[in-house]
């Protein structure tokens, strides 16, 4: 049975985003099942983060991506 998915918002900043994903699952928006897998080579920090901690936890999910 294909669950129905909910359509993903527009969002007007990076932090309005940011705040929406913290409070609500993916799964009502994204068919995990169907992802692929993709390689983002050119991929860059925001030029001004809004606090350290998007630095920080930027540099966390870096890390834990597979080699």
């Amino acid at each position: 049975m294909d669950k129905q998915l909910k359509p993903i918002p527009f969002f007007a900043s990076e932090a309005a985003e940011r705040a929406f994903w913290e409070t609500h699952d993916s799964t009502e928006y994204v068919d995990w099942d169907n992802a692929q897998l993709v390689t983002l080579p050119n991929l860059r920090l925001t030029p001004e983060p809004e606090t350290a901690e998007v630095l920080t936890a930027g540099a966390a999910v870096v890390a834990e991506q597979p080699a």
